[in-house]
């Protein structure tokens, strides 16, 4: 696209695509897939085509044995925040500011309903304890220091351990119905930030709330 560097003018330029006489009430800006967006639920990332998977702390650790990541269900809620910090900047004889950058500060939480299955924190430490490795007294926080299906004691040394965190993301159609994967990343060196839970009378399950901290993000390569 051609911009003039005197008065900050956009040019035409047919060939990049973009076009100062684009029919804005007859078509899409774009395109998708050798498609339009009349198919745009079949080639979206949904809810229902996203994943959790809990693995070891680094994505080298699973040495691609795929049967160490444990999928997370019952999950009902993700948020996702990577927050870099940024400086601005002035100097003395301009009135112009630019910015320098520092670390990102990458964050998520997720909500889970409790049920008769691993609850949030079990399922997410599975894969980070081993007694075969982390074998210098370290006891788990249930009962008589064995592991736990229902885990709350954020305070135990079980949680000092770090882990990983892979999310998938798929679309509904294409690949036979299969859908084709959009994104996986590998979230590395997972900490618990925060957990919670409260009980309604008049709500029908309990959720739980985990807040989470990690080292960095992995992006992975998958085949459908």
């Amino acid at each position: 696209m051609a911009v003039s560097k005197t008065d900050d003018k956009l040019g035409t330029v047919e060939e990049s695509g973009y076009s100062t006489a684009w029919d804005w009430k007859g078509e899409y800006v774009s395109k998708f897939n050798e498609d339009s967006y009349e198919r745009f639920s079949q080639f979206s990332a949904t809810p229902d085509t996203t994943v959790l998977f809990a693995g070891p702390a680094r994505f080298t650790g699973l040495g691609g044995n795929t049967a160490d990541l444990i999928p997370i269900g019952l999950v009902d809620g993700i948020q996702f925040q990577n927050s870099p910090q940024l400086q601005r900047l002035f100097e003395i004889g301009s009135n112009r500011s630019f910015f320098t950058r520092g670390k990102s500060t990458p964050t998520m939480s997720f909500s889970k309903m409790l049920a008769d299955q691993q609850n949030i924190l079990a399922a997410l430490a599975k894969n980070a304890y081993h007694p075969e490795t982390n074998s210098d007294g370290m006891k788990g926080p249930g009962p008589d220091g064995a592991a736990s299906q229902i885990m709350m004691n954020l305070d135990s040394e079980y949680f000092a351990v770090p882990f990983g965190l892979m999310i998938m993301m798929k679309t509904r159609g294409g690949n036979g119905g299969a859908g084709k994967i959009l994104s996986a990343s590998y979230l590395e060196y997972c900490m618990f930030s925060g957990h919670q839970f409260s009980v309604a009378a008049q709500t029908p399950v309990i959720m739980e709330n985990v807040g989470i901290e990690f080292d960095r993000v992995v992006p992975v390569s998958l085949s459908s």
